[in-house]
């Protein structure tokens, strides 16, 4: 098998390159494909590396398939780099190719398709850690500045990429040494450009990015021994169990090599999924983990060569059935799932192109809209039309608050598109915010679309009974932030921006 390395990954590529065609978008890259729209230094939910890379890899066309080449080519340095690393650093030639088959042949590559936050930060994080590596062990100033630059990259994909300079500072404290202080200082001075030019258009774009991921979406988190729970299962499954079994198993020639060789990645793998595993008392998302697993792999230089081997054709064998599953479940007609809860949500993924068809002879007479993020996005995507997002009074999900101007809207007609039924409550908030409207059914292929055409907007009724609420709840910046400028308060309550001019 170590013989045909290059055919098993030029294969499990080709199935990847498949998969990334036939699988339709998903709810969060039409999301991110909105982002790169409206190129930005932030956005609402997440840093903007995301976007920046659907931007650069839709250059050829606007078909999903092309933004997730980035995802397969991220795959693919990683798994490579796992190789070079066992080759060239860590001394164990006869075990680098097995070790890079055990992560390309895992669910956890196989499967990484979608291109989400995710993907760049899983790059970023390993060449940070590489970079590190090498830095520290040939006392390279240039290599730890570029340790710094990468880890700021992986920071602009996700704020949490911070738990990897924990892991890095973690383990410049823990192996102290004279040089630690330096070195730290070097990669603070690689990271700095990119993060401060970050928080300086966060302060002039309300602390958007901050206000969410440290204030907003915290709001409503409790402690939970269940969340644990699932989050110590899902990482034996992204692991594999039989990675995990192994790694468990020789624990002591594990903790004995990364002592006697200094191996750093021990470090940077450990305490960000530590600390990660901590959080999860507090419902954590489980995919957090995904960027340190490399690093985890890298781990198994310290397990006999003929566990490796049964590593890797058992998760050759659990990563083909995965693939027949989602083969299968392509192959099925999208009819098959017409008693699904989220039927109507489907045929929107698959064939929100056919929705617009239906749509455009109103084009001329309405501006386009959702009650929701997700499908704002989705028929942003299949249509190559802006479709904002209308009453939405979710936390998340917002980036749309910075594009649409409804002061541009008064007066004007709005047709408002949903795969559910329009409740009660909503007429009352349609019987204030227009004119007049009327409601009707679409269907396609068996789902049923509400439709509601709006006639002459009321921009200051919206104002006062929709905007104030999401003022309330996603745009209270704490008065010891520092505030440039904010679009949101500028557009909608110029009485914050003088309030806070005054003080």
């Amino acid at each position: 098998m170590e013989k045909h390395y290059r055919k098993y990954f030029a294969g499990i590529l080709l199935i990847k390159l498949v998969l990334a065609v036939l699988f339709p978008i998903t709810s969060d890259e039409a999301y991110f494909y909105t982002w790169a729209l409206n190129l930005d230094v932030n956005y609402y939910d997440h840093p903007p590396m995301v976007a920046w890379v659907i931007r650069l890899f839709s250059l050829p066309g606007r078909h999903i398939f092309f933004f997730r080449l980035f995802t397969l080519v991220s795959g693919a340095v990683v798994a490579l780099g796992i190789g070079l690393v066992i080759q060239r650093f860590l001394g164990r030639p006869e075990k680098a190719r097995w070790i890079s088959l055990a992560f390309l042949a895992s669910p956890l590559h196989v499967l990484l398709i979608p291109i989400t936050t995710d993907i760049p930060l899983f790059l970023f994080v390993f060449l940070t850690g590489v970079a590190f590596y090498t830095g520290v062990h040939r006392h390279s100033s240039g290599l730890l500045l570029l340790t710094g630059f990468f880890l700021s990259l992986a920071i602009l994909s996700k704020y949490f990429a911070g738990l990897l300079m924990i892991g890095i500072f973690g383990y410049l404290v823990l192996s102290w040494r004279r040089e630690s202080i330096k070195q730290g200082i070097l990669i603070l001075l690689g990271a700095a450009p990119m993060i401060v030019l970050h928080l300086y258009w966060n302060y002039h774009d309300c602390w958007l990015t901050l206000m969410f991921n440290v204030f907003n979406r915290n709001k409503d988190h409790s402690l939970s021994l269940e969340t644990f729970l699932l989050f110590v299962a899902f990482q034996v499954y992204l692991a594999t169990p039989w990675v995990t079994y192994y790694l468990l198993r020789n624990a002591g020639s594990v903790y004995r090599g990364v002592r006697a060789e200094n191996n750093l990645f021990f470090y940077l793998a450990v305490i960000p999924m530590g600390l990660l595993a901590m959080l999860s008392f507090f419902d954590t998302s489980l995919h957090w983990t995904l960027s340190f697993y490399p690093f985890v792999y890298l781990l198994l230089v310290y397990v006999d060569t003929a566990a490796i081997r049964r590593i890797v054709r058992l998760s050759l064998i659990f990563s083909g059935l995965h693939v027949l599953v989602v083969l299968v479940a392509l192959a099925l007609p999208v009819e098959t799932l017409k008693n699904h809860r989220y039927y109507a949500d489907i045929v929107m993924g698959f064939y929100g192109e056919e929705i617009f068809e239906a749509l455009q002879p109103h084009q001329a007479d309405y501006a386009f809209g959702t009650p929701g993020y997700t499908t704002a996005a989705l028929m942003t995507y299949h249509s190559g039309q802006r479709f904002f997002v209308f009453n939405d009074d979710d936390r998340n999900g917002r980036n749309d608050d910075k594009v649409t101007d409804f002061r541009a809207l008064d007066g004007k007609n709005i047709l408002i598109l949903s795969t559910l039924p329009v409740k009660p409550a909503e007429f009352r908030d349609y019987i204030e915010y227009f004119d007049d409207f009327t409601v009707d059914i679409l269907p396609v292929r068996g789902a049923d679309f509400s439709v509601v055409y709006g006639k002459g907007f009321r921009f200051d009724r919206y104002r006062e009974l929709f905007l104030k609420q999401i003022l309330r709840d996603c745009y209270q910046i704490p008065e010891y932030l520092p505030v440039g400028r904010c679009f949101f308060y500028e557009w909608y309550f110029p009485e914050k921006v003088a309030n806070r001019t005054s003080r």
